[in-house]
């Protein structure tokens, strides 16, 4: 639905003709700028025309509806924001047990419990849902010791949730967690796709970089999050309790009341590409730490976020007893990622049309979809599809 142009048909029902404008451009940044209020009005005049059955979006074929609606197959998708920075973030006790583990650590990490930990990554790798993945080239162990630049023979894809700024937060600032939700304009499905192999031979002793820095590919459609407050994803959090991001800590510029309940899913689909597999099931609740306390550290530096920044939740990844509470056939699929599914490889998984799954493969493509609410009240963020294609060689 093309809002602009049937602002040219009906009076724009907002006091605000610039909106107009900014409705015109390629990106919702401007947009989501815009104070909080002005964006709930505009989704509730939205609303009201999905309601009205005399309104433009219910004109006959052949009217004014030609002029502003666009079949969804003719749509083509794009980036629905001006990305300046990414950070992704790995907050999934889960996660963070099993990979330790894997690696041969024997404890958490103590500073896991102390704060969101997160690492800056690169806004200019970030891709929408339908781009193609290209297999990256890396610097990988051969043979006596040496190394050289090779195709990932390990490439894997996690499961997470990103968020966008919307009001910025000018530098030397901070923001407490209680009130970070006026910051935060939506959230999109989000992959963040990784060459393991790449990643563990360069990552010590100063952290990944070429083994993350190649894709993170998003859903185009960011749902608001009033958008899930009204479907009642926003739940209560306390310690002890089933969700406990925002009580899990004495740090008072890190407490807050409230989390965020979404259920993310991943499916496989290989050879035909019309048949999927599932893959693992998560929920954001699961995170031990919740999005407004990453957003809250994240600004405690006084580093500044800009509009349109995004923040990766991490891996979604589920302990067995929180798996329990997403029904019945998710107790062994709850893990965002291959590297925890198939133990770094020592546990390949058989698929259904008889292959068998250790890391991804070219033509291998990788599909998440999120739900948030029930019944009536639930709302979707569409699907985020992106497919393995063969290594681009390095020039000589």
């Amino acid at each position: 639905m093309d809002y602009r142009l049937m602002s040219f048909y009906n009076a724009p029902p907002l006091d605000c003709r610039d909106l107009m404008t900014l409705l015109g451009q390629s990106t919702l940044n401007d947009f989501a700028a815009l104070p909080h209020d002005l964006r709930r009005q505009f989704r509730k005049e939205i609303q009201l025309l999905i309601r009205n059955d005399t309104s433009l979006l219910y004109a006959a074929p052949g009217d004014v509806a030609d002029v502003w609606a666009v079949p969804r197959d003719d749509a083509e998708m794009h980036l629905p924001m001006k990305i300046g920075n990414f950070t992704d973030f790995m907050c999934a006790l889960e996660h963070v047990q099993t990979t330790g583990r894997l690696a041969g650590y024997g404890q958490v990490p103590a500073n896991f419990f102390s704060m969101p930990l997160a690492y800056n990554g690169r806004a200019s790798s970030v891709i929408v849902s339908g781009v193609d993945v290209s297999r990256p080239n890396g610097i990988l162990n051969v043979d006596q010791g040496g190394c050289q630049y090779a195709a990932s023979k390990k490439l894997d894809y996690e499961v997470e949730m990103g968020m966008f700024v919307s009001q910025p937060v000018s530098h030397g600032n901070a923001v407490a967690a209680s009130v970070a939700r006026n910051h935060i304009f939506g959230f999109v499905l989000l992959n963040d796709w990784s060459a393991r192999d790449v990643q563990f031979n360069e990552m010590m002793p100063l952290g990944p970089f070429n083994g993350k820095a190649f894709a993170t590919s998003i859903s185009p459609w960011v749902v608001t999050l009033d958008a899930l407050e009204d479907t009642g994803a926003l739940v209560p959090s306390a310690p002890g309790g089933d969700v406990t991001g925002g009580s899990n800590t004495n740090n008072k510029f890190l407490e807050c009341s409230d989390d965020l309940s979404v259920r993310v899913t991943s499916y496989i689909s290989r050879n035909d590409g019309k048949s999927r597999e599932l893959l693992a099931q998560s929920d954001l609740k699961h995170l031990y730490w919740s999005p407004f306390q990453m957003l809250a550290h994240h600004s405690s530096s006084g580093c500044g976020l800009l509009t349109g920044d995004l923040l990766g939740t991490g891996t979604l990844s589920s302990t067995a007893e929180q798996a329990a509470e997403l029904g019945q056939g998710f107790e062994g699929k709850r893990s965002g990622c291959l590297h925890e599914l198939v133990l770094a490889g020592t546990r390949p998984l058989k698929l259904g049309d008889g292959s068998v799954l250790t890391w991804l493969e070219d033509g291998d493509t990788v599909i998440l979809e999120g739900w948030a609410g029930s019944a009536d009240k639930a709302i979707g963020f569409g699907e985020l599809v992106n497919q393995i294609t063969p290594v681009k060689e390095l020039p000589q």
